[in-house]
């Protein structure tokens, strides 16, 4: 049964891609295998020029001389523009590739070189601009001594969805709750974190039993569940986000809590399954987010615990009894189905393996009526995610 449970936990993780693709900035489609293309919905508007002194083309002089010079001051200007276009596009592509990777969270060289010539563009020819002050920010992200850059671009652009989500996560970075919570409750009234959002957040925090450490992918399902989190008190529970070991203050601050680090600062799978055998005493779980990718090679040493995988321990927790209490007292099952959001409709798929794995139970325990109730429950949630097709293999 656990390994047939594995499976299905497996074969669901591909709601990653759907539900991360709403999550980081300068979302647009991506494939390793194509060019980049920034997305409509998220490109920036024409560059701000303000700093730029451009002789009006009012201006009431018609001699030949001016009007060599305003031809040039004209010529001047729009390729000032267009380098920064160009600038913006080499930025926010390569940052957006990095991003969505499958089987890695830090830049490679080549995209890291690409972002810092198109940062260093904007430092030169507006220094003072959103774009100078954001992406110099994040080619160093959750560095205390780059804070004031963000600081100076959540000025400029106060929000901007993608500011909104750095300032909550460099508070998570060093722990400063309040600033965290803040920009939380901020997204929140926007409707920027959504109420299905916040319930999945809270049954995440609820799957992790007492002095869990948890291991998360992107920030989708960081912010609320460091919000959810702090709501309920769970002081006890550890989060950990796999973003922000690409900070070296990040991981040093791990280290002071008894963290063992991999010898790596190259942020992938393998770095993931080595911080993972190396922390094995932390009582770790991994979101059920990963991409699949995280998981190979390492299946048997997971155990499907609510919306987590439990990492290789040796508890005595009883995982089967856990997952029946979730379902029983924790989650409110009859709204699992109900459709609710782009965001929360997306995850709820990571709901079908524990689901599945009480419904298993319930039928070894002869408990027929409850084996309808749960499997009425499992079909409802798989439309919800649009995952009827996978239950119907997996059923056969």
């Amino acid at each position: 049964m656990r390994s047939f449970i594995l499976l299905v936990s497996l074969l669901f993780c591909a709601v990653f891609s759907k539900a991360q693709s709403q999550e980081n900035i300068y979302n647009h489609s991506t494939n390793s295998n194509k060019q980049e293309t920034v997305s409509d919905s998220l490109k920036a508007p024409e560059p701000r020029l303000e700093e730029m002194q451009v002789t009006s083309k009012k201006a009431k002089s018609y001699s030949p001389k001016f009007k060599e010079e305003s031809e040039k001051t004209d010529k001047d200007s729009n390729s000032s523009i267009q380098q920064l276009k160009s600038a913006k596009y080499q930025f926010e592509s390569n940052y957006s590739n990095s991003k969505h990777q499958l089987t890695r969270r830090s830049a490679s060289p080549e995209e890291i070189m690409n972002m810092k010539q198109g940062a260093q563009i904007y430092a030169n020819m507006l220094p003072g601009s959103f774009e100078k002050h954001f992406y110099t920010y994040l080619l160093s992200k959750y560095d205390p001594k780059k804070f004031p850059e963000l600081r100076e671009a959540a000025k400029l652009e106060p929000d901007k969805t993608e500011v909104q989500q750095e300032l909550a996560v460099f508070g998570v970075a060093v722990n400063d709750q309040e600033l965290a919570d803040s920009v939380a409750r901020q997204m929140i009234a926007q409707n920027k974190i959504s109420t299905g959002l916040l319930t999945y957040a809270t049954d995440m925090v609820n799957s992790v039993p007492a002095n869990g450490t948890l291991l998360l992918h992107g920030y989708t399902e960081l912010i609320p569940v460091n919000f959810e989190k702090n709501v309920q008190g769970r002081a006890d529970l550890q989060l950990v986000s796999v973003d922000l070991l690409q900070s070296p203050a990040y991981q040093a601050s791990l280290a002071e809590q008894g963290f063992i680090m991999p010898n790596s600062t190259f942020v992938d799978t393998a770095f993931v399954q080595s911080f993972c055998a190396l922390n094995t005493s932390k009582n770790l779980y991994l979101s059920m987010s990963f991409p699949k990718e995280y998981f190979e090679g390492i299946t048997s040493s997971l155990n499907t615990v609510g919306l987590t995988f439990a990492y290789d321990q040796s508890t005595s927790l009883d995982y089967n009894a856990w997952n029946i209490s979730l379902v029983e007292t924790k989650w409110k099952k009859y709204e699992l189905g109900i459709v609710k959001d782009q965001q929360s409709d997306a995850l709820s798929a990571n709901y079908l393996p524990a689901l599945l794995s009480v419904s298993r139970l319930y039928e070894e325990y002869n408990k027929t009526e409850d084996v309808k109730e749960i499997n009425h429950i499992i079909q409802g949630v798989a439309t919800r995610a649009r995952k009827t097709a996978q239950l119907s293999k997996i059923k056969r």
